[in-house]
């Protein structure tokens, strides 16, 4: 009874509840003389209650760490000082009541009784009194929590989280992703992989599904935020063997809201270089159909995201089929499961180049262009050793290269860059240029049992290799496979859910994400545990392991996680508090 009443109660009773611990507290500090002058204090936190509740009516627990570092740190000073404050309470609650009952003890002779009741006293006393001073000093540490709220006040307009505010930060992350075939800046180490796209761009057709229905083949650019996969395709369309192959070259931006009517419009836009005031979808084919018939085309998808509904892509490919033979398409993805789907929409073999991080040499290249973009490198010898150090750190992305690069080129001292190599990547951020605002968006697209799992995988250090079933296992373990309909099997004692066990369905989320490209899979020789792998007719294990990066992302969504549950589990104190007065 009490649980569903503080279920119900949530963030309105903040300030009873408080008030309640407050109240508490000075009753037994009353009659303590080191406990003078709280009079006052009193006062003035029973005056600051309800700024308190305006917070916590205002404060988003899902994205409270993202609204404001500053709130969030102080959100958990005030959950210290609660908690400190109800230690003591408790404390000086299980002596009182621990003296009551000996005080009731008749069974002990005369004698012993009153020499045993001195002692008690004695004992008493010295925790009463250490532990009114430990309630003294969380009372004071409450007070300065508490004080603090009004630095929050006037900044609390900006977490409205009304889904007006939410459309508007989408469409800003789109405007910010729009991206398009003219490339930024130089590109480094990225030649070998130019070459194969472009190699297989601009040769014949061979594929028999091309020859004879006209379809047009999908070549897949794959790989984790920050890599720089659009940087890439940016360079193979600026090429001049391409340029000389196709007419048109057509880019859109596709982000992870897939309209067709909007793509295909943008299609029809670039092809024609003119604003398209067609409406309805059907109008809209029968134009870019007639646009590209007579067409070699290049069609560049970037930063597609649909990896579910295959309608949608079927729908949107439909027009392109009528281009010229030759005609493919280039796409960018952080997930190999869109580039399985859109292959299989165009009914064609999956062409896929998995990106991996650049190599150290060129890193550092970049990372220096950067930092010392406008001076002269070679007046700064002691900033370029410290720069070496810090390549290790990037875990391989140009991203990060380009935003660390970017923070230190006003920050030319050497005790800043040394602060910098000692931090994580998630600290150095910058605005929605930082490595880590790309990926959180990776992970805020998943399912949420797929956010649990990726979640705990933080409890286990970076480059931990894992087997799929030593981690299927700990995700059983753990809890974290939903189990909607669970049966037991008469004949082998075995649990399913639905037709599956909980072990097939924690393989199906590995698989769901590995092909979104949350872990990389690597083979190493045989071992106890192998699997047949077809590499050179040997046996070698197939281990699962988490990006650098990725895993600092585990991590920071872990520690917000943890945040929103502290929340909610202090708004369940406080109704169990409230229940009391």
């Amino acid at each position: 009874m009490a649980a569903v009443a503080a279920a119900f109660a949530g963030k309105a009773v903040a300030t009873s509840t408080i008030s309640y611990i407050i109240n508490k507290a000075f009753d037994h500090l009353k009659d303590n003389k080191k406990a003078g002058g709280l009079k006052s204090t009193k006062a003035r936190l029973e005056k600051l209650l309800p700024q308190i509740q305006v917070v916590f009516d205002a404060v988003d627990t899902e994205q409270i760490r993202d609204q404001s570092e500053a709130l969030d740190a102080w959100l958990w000073q005030l959950r210290d000082a609660v908690e400190e404050a109800e230690d003591a309470l408790d404390e000086l609650e299980y002596y009182k009541l621990e003296e009551e009952v000996k005080l009731r003890d008749s069974k002990v002779s005369g004698s012993l009784h009153k020499y045993k009741g001195k002692l008690v006293q004695k004992f008493n006393h010295t925790f009463n009194t250490g532990s009114l001073k430990r309630l003294t000093s969380a009372v004071k540490t409450l007070d300065e929590a508490v004080a603090d709220v009004q630095r929050f006040l006037p900044v609390l307009n900006q977490f409205d989280n009304d889904k007006l505010k939410k459309h508007k930060q989408d469409v800003d992350f789109r405007n910010w992703r729009e991206t398009s075939s003219l490339p930024q800046s130089l590109v480094l180490g990225r030649d070998k992989e130019r070459e194969t796209i472009v190699h297989w761009l601009t040769k014949a057709g061979s594929s028999a599904s091309e020859r004879v229905v006209n379809n047009i083949p999908i070549f897949s650019i794959v790989g984790i935020g920050g890599l720089g996969k659009t940087t890439l395709a940016q360079v193979i369309c600026n090429d001049d063997k391409v340029k000389g192959y196709f007419d048109p070259i057509i880019w859109v931006c596709v982000s992870y809201y897939f309209d067709v009517e909007t793509l295909t419009r943008k299609i029809l836009q670039d092809v024609t270089r003119q604003q398209i005031n067609i409406v309805g979808l059907n109008a809209l084919h029968n134009e870019l159909k007639e646009k590209l018939s007579s067409k070699t085309f290049l069609l560049v998808l970037d930063d597609v995201w649909n990896d579910d509904r295959i309608d949608y892509w079927e729908n949107l490919v439909r027009p392109l089929r009528y281009g010229k033979r030759g005609s493919k398409i280039l796409l960018t993805t952080r997930m190999q499961s869109v580039a399985d789907l859109a292959a299989r929409a165009m009914q064609e073999e999956c062409h896929p180049l998995k990106l991996s991080g650049l190599g150290e040499t060129n890193l550092l290249d970049l990372l220096n262009m950067h930092a010392f973009s406008g001076v002269n490198p070679d007046n700064y010898r002691n900033l370029q050793q410290i720069s070496k150090k810090m390549v290790g750190k990037l875990s391989g992305s140009p991203l990060a290269a380009k935003v660390l690069g970017g923070l230190l080129n006003s920050k030319r001292d050497s005790s800043t860059w040394n602060r910098m190599l000692t931090s994580s990547i998630h600290n150095i951020e910058q605005g929605k240029e930082g490595i880590m605002a790309v990926l959180r968006l990776s992970y805020q697209h998943l399912p949420t049992h797929l956010q649990a799992c990726f979640r705990y995988c933080s409890l286990f250090g970076k480059d931990y290799e894992f087997t799929k079933e030593e981690l299927v296992h700990i995700w059983m373990g753990s809890g974290l496979i939903q189990q909607l309909m669970v049966n037991k099997t008469p004949e082998a004692g075995m649990e399913l859910v639905g037709n599956k066990t909980p072990e097939v369905i924690g393989m199906e989320y590995l698989d769901a994400l590995t092909r979104k490209s949350f872990f990389e899979v690597k083979s190493r020789p045989r071992s106890s545990r192998a699997i047949r792998c077809n590499i050179f007719d040997e046996y070698y294990e197939e281990l699962y392991v988490i990006h650098d990066l990725l895993h600092e992302l585990a991590c920071s969504a872990n520690a917000l996680e943890l945040t929103a549950n502290f929340l909610k589990w202090f708004q369940r104190l406080l109704g169990t508090y409230a229940l009391k007065l």
